[in-house]
């Protein structure tokens, strides 16, 4: 079997966050996606408490799974003591699953600061590496270039983040636009970002 790693922190999911997904099923030949909520130790904290991120990345699979049964939820990160760690989580999946093929799903963001991840240099060992790129590979004058693990590069323009929506909506602006429909009204209903 052949299974898509997506982490984050999820809060909230956005239309990125679907859009990569769906992306990721079309080119890379996925059995089943596997998005794990993470505790990120890069960030302080998250907005909304791990109870409605949990819930958000569900409906984030409920919209992914409208057009096929392909991706699940694991809070495995969320249970677990301290900080969240990729490799953690790729180990956990390897000895729980059945040792499947496992394709880390990352931004290009996130895989350029996979040199500072905790046993980063383990984590190619367990996975493939799928980079999410509005560049689609890095020329030959990055200077992280000799650092950084082989991936594969997906070319992916959509410039939306958690960030950019947690803000819109602490400005009492609306951000439906750059949410699947059924987490604008969760957040919504919950009174969450405000």
């Amino acid at each position: 079997m052949r299974l898509g790693v997506f982490g984050g922190s999820f809060d909230p999911p956005h239309n990125g966050h679907l859009a990569l997904c769906l992306l990721a099923r079309e080119q890379l030949g996925l059995d089943r996606l596997l998005i794990s909520i993470s505790k990120n130790p890069f960030k302080s904290s998250a907005d909304a408490s791990d109870s409605h991120r949990k819930e958000m990345a569900g409906l984030l699979a409920c919209e992914i799974n409208s057009t096929g049964d392909f991706a699940t939820v694991s809070d495995w990160e969320l249970q677990r003591p301290g900080p969240s760690y990729t490799i953690d989580l790729l180990r956990h999946l390897r000895q729980e699953s059945g040792n499947p093929e496992l394709v880390l799903l990352v931004g290009e963001d996130s895989y350029r600061e996979m040199p500072g991840w905790n046993s980063s240099d383990a984590i190619p060992g367990l996975c493939s590496i799928a980079v999410f790129s509005r560049h689609a590979a890095f020329s030959g004058k990055d200077p992280l270039a000799g650092i950084l693990p082989p991936a594969r590069f997906l070319d992916f323009d959509m410039p939306v983040s958690a960030t950019e929506v947690r803000e819109l909506m602490k400005n009492g602006q609306s951000a439906a636009r750059l949410l699947p429909p059924s987490i604008a009204a969760y957040i919504d209903a919950n009174g969450l970002y405000r």
